[in-house]
């Protein structure tokens, strides 16, 4: 039955058909971990006319794998108390004019937020930030992807390119001489990181100079 308004239904696993070819790829163990942390967050989207998902799959297929082996049902999966069947919510009330269209959706859907991007800096302190006072676990994030992000971050002042570290606001602009200025710097801020426990370069230049002025 079509629905002509956007609303979320709650409806059988078993139900919901894919689209026909979704060429985007998942990383199934880090949604079976996200699902695990915060349960299931982000309803299913059909397109109204063909009855078919635009958006979702990485997430029913999770589901699925879930089912299949024994699992609970994540936070926010209802249970149909006769037939046990899982209820998963989706938008319904969608419908593209074409096939061309919904495709294109589905693509955009995966896409656009590829291309959106990371404020590394920003990212680092919070994936720090989030490391110590609770967990990486469910975020798609590891120690690994911080050390890596560091690494590109001094890759990138070997090679001339200021794109500075974490620091609090108001933030300044730093001007060096030649690279070999920049790459000190560096080498001082990851120093800093290493020996005072600021949440930012900021907070711990700040503790440093405090220690070289004295009381």
């Amino acid at each position: 039955m079509e629905i002509s308004k956007v609303e979320i239904v709650f409806t059988p696993l078993s139900e919901i058909q894919e689209a026909d070819r979704n060429v985007k790829d998942h990383d199934i163990g880090s949604i079976h971990e996200s699902m695990n942390r915060f349960g299931f967050t982000s309803p299913l989207l059909m397109n109204e006319k063909t009855g078919k998902l635009v958006a979702g799959h990485g997430r029913i297929e999770t589901l699925k794998q879930k089912k299949q082996f024994n699992e609970s049902p994540p936070a926010n999966i209802q249970v149909d108390e006769e037939t046990k069947e899982w209820l998963v919510p989706v938008i319904r009330g969608v419908s593209f004019k074409t096939d061309e269209e919904a495709q294109a959706y589905l693509l955009a859907d995966n896409r656009l937020v590829e291309l959106g991007g990371w404020d590394t800096n920003a990212l680092i302190e919070e994936l720090e930030k989030l490391a110590e006072e609770s967990s990486l676990q469910g975020t798609g994030f590891d120690e690994a992807d911080i050390q890596a992000m560091y690494e590109d971050l001094e890759a990138k002042v070997s090679e001339g390119s200021d794109k500075g570290l974490p620091v609090g606001k108001p933030s300044y602009e730093i001007i060096f001489d030649d690279e070999t200025q920049q790459a000190m710097f560096f080498e001082f801020v990851s120093w800093l990181k290493k020996n005072y426990e600021g949440e930012t370069v900021g907070e711990r230049l700040y503790q440093h100079i405090e220690i070289c002025l004295g009381d």
